[in-house]
């Protein structure tokens, strides 16, 4: 390792301290030195930085005890979403609870804060969903009030079902397709501020052509076929419905699986 990589690392160590104490902001100097560091360098900085010691608080609830504190919340985010940092993730604090069930009840709480992509960092820290996750999330339905609680609250049932970061990311890339599904599932629209299933589905067949056949597959699996058959007086959507077949696109295969595991009753 050359001098001037050492010196960079050694004053990354000194500002991320400085942070540490003062984390009004969402930013610090050399806040992505981890990110350009070879395994070397990389070394170098763990052996040099204890970020227990910094912190004050043990290794293994490290974060846990970071995220009570809302004063440390972007030194909390910054040290879950650098992934050259070592942290553990999958412990419980002392009341049992774990750091989902913490970020989940402040997404739900202040989606400015918390945004989901957090959850998204968390997996790829390695993290697995615990049943406690799973029993918090579902109690957590009973404090939906208006629509962005139900938005949130659905995002949040997708992490605990697919306990994976990749499958996570793709189903958050299409959330608008997993929508229109469980509009159909739920017989009404769902997200969308259609009047009903009519202008869902033409809007899935215009908009969401990749996922047609499996949008398609959903309408008539949850019998909802007849009902929008009714509505169509106009036959706006067998037009679209046949102009889809005649010039169906390549459908999105990975997220047909990821639907399956969704929606398990497709299977």
């Amino acid at each position: 390792m050359n001098i001037w990589k050492k010196e960079q690392i050694d004053k990354y160590i000194v500002e991320f301290k400085k942070y540490y104490i003062d984390c009004s902001v969402n930013y610090f100097t050399g806040m992505s030195v981890p990110s350009k560091l070879n395994q070397d360098e990389l070394r170098y900085l763990k052996d040099n930085l204890n970020i227990s010691e910094v912190v004050g608080s043990n290794k293994s609830t490290l974060i846990n005890d970071l995220l009570k504190d809302h004063s440390k919340d972007n030194f909390s985010l910054y040290l879950i979403n650098t992934r050259q940092l070592e942290c553990e993730v999958n412990s419980y604090d002392k009341s049992q609870s774990t750091i989902f069930i913490e970020l989940a009840r402040r997404y739900f709480e202040d989606n400015k804060i918390f945004f989901i992509e957090n959850i998204r960092s968390l997996f790829s820290r390695g993290y697995k969903i615990k049943p406690e996750d799973n029993r918090f999330v579902l109690d957590l339905h009973k404090k939906v009030k208006q629509v962005s609680d139900l938005d949130k609250w659905t995002y949040l049932r997708l992490a605990v079902i697919l306990n994976d970061e990749k499958l996570f990311e793709k189903a958050l890339s299409k959330n608008r397709e997993i929508f229109t599904i469980l509009s159909f599932k739920q017989g009404k629209p769902y997200h969308f501020n259609f009047p009903n299933l009519l202008g869902v589905i033409n809007n899935a067949i215009q908009h969401y052509r990749e996922s047609g056949d499996i949008i398609l597959h959903a309408m008539t699996f949850y019998n909802r076929y007849v009902e929008i058959r009714k509505l169509d007086t106009k036959g706006t959507f067998i037009k679209k419905w046949d102009e889809y077949l005649k010039n169906k696109p390549i459908q999105d295969a990975e997220f047909e699986e990821i639907v399956k595991i969704i929606f398990p009753e497709f299977k």
